[in-house]
């Protein structure tokens, strides 16, 4: 089943026997301890009733990924994100400089043994202080089964409508990269693969405010989109070359690969 198909029966399935709760006063149907697999080669919700920025999607990749935590260079790509930054310059919760800082352990690590279960890296902050934003994912870990290398990543707490769509994309694009930087290092016949996303949410949960939007798009199509293209998880440089590039492209372009 495609990322689109599993977006859409978790919609459901929150919306149907979701339970409600009301963490800070605010009301959500929830459930707990959920999982989602996605096959990472597909990583773009697909769904046109779920009005997504894709010009985000790619800018918050790209952002992530080069280690960045400034308010400057992600808020042109959406209005609202400097209202998480609790001094107006930098994210207390960012990605980015936590992933960036663990990435040559977690490559390391896959080099030196391919079968390893300990390549992986943590976001989550001890003890974090009062703060706009609290990271939603604790850790991700890697491992390489059957030539592809799989993700799994553990959260706190995941909004099935406003963060899932983009949070698929970034630790696919993620994993393109790992994939890309282990590949330098190995040949060809032996080349890995992005394989499937494990994302596992303590909370998988949608706001009221959402709710009414769910359910519309329950009976949306499903459109379909090929496969990453081979260069995004073989060369790093062009995986970043391309996401920079494609945080300013339009509907139509040759570059939105998911759009074919």
């Amino acid at each position: 089943m495609d990322f689109s198909r599993i977006w859409l029966q978790a919609l459901n399935d929150i919306l149907t026997n979701g339970d409600c709760v009301a963490p800070r006063g605010k009301m959500t149907r929830e459930i707990p301890q959920r999982t989602i697999v996605v096959d990472m080669r597909k990583p773009v919700l697909r769904v046109p009733d779920r009005s997504l920025s894709f010009k985000f999607m790619v800018a918050e990749a790209f952002w992530i990924l080069s280690g960045d935590d400034r308010v400057e260079t992600i808020a042109p790509y959406n209005s609202r994100i400097a209202d998480f930054s609790d001094d107006g310059e930098r994210f207390f919760g960012a990605y980015g400089p936590k992933i960036v800082a663990q990435l040559d352990y977690v490559v390391a690590k896959l080099l030196e043994d391919q079968d390893t279960r300990q390549a992986g890296l943590t976001i989550w902050r001890e003890c974090p202080p009062q703060t706009k934003d609290v990271p939603c994912t604790v850790a991700i870990f890697f491992n390489i089964r059957q030539h592809k290398l799989n993700c799994h990543v553990f959260m706190r707490s995941s909004d099935v409508w406003l963060g899932v769509p983009y949070d698929v994309f970034n630790f696919s694009m993620l994993s393109h990269l790992v994939c890309g930087l282990l590949n330098e290092h190995r040949l060809a016949a032996d080349a890995v693969a992005p394989g499937q996303l494990f994302l596992t949410a303590a909370s998988s949960h949608l706001y009221e405010s959402n709710w009414d939007d769910a359910k519309l798009c329950l009976g949306s199509q499903v459109l379909e989109q090929p496969d990453t293209p081979k260069l995004l998880w073989n060369d790093p440089q062009f995986l970043m070359t391309e996401l920079k590039g494609l945080r300013d492209s339009r509907p139509g372009d040759a570059t939105r690969w998911w759009e074919v």
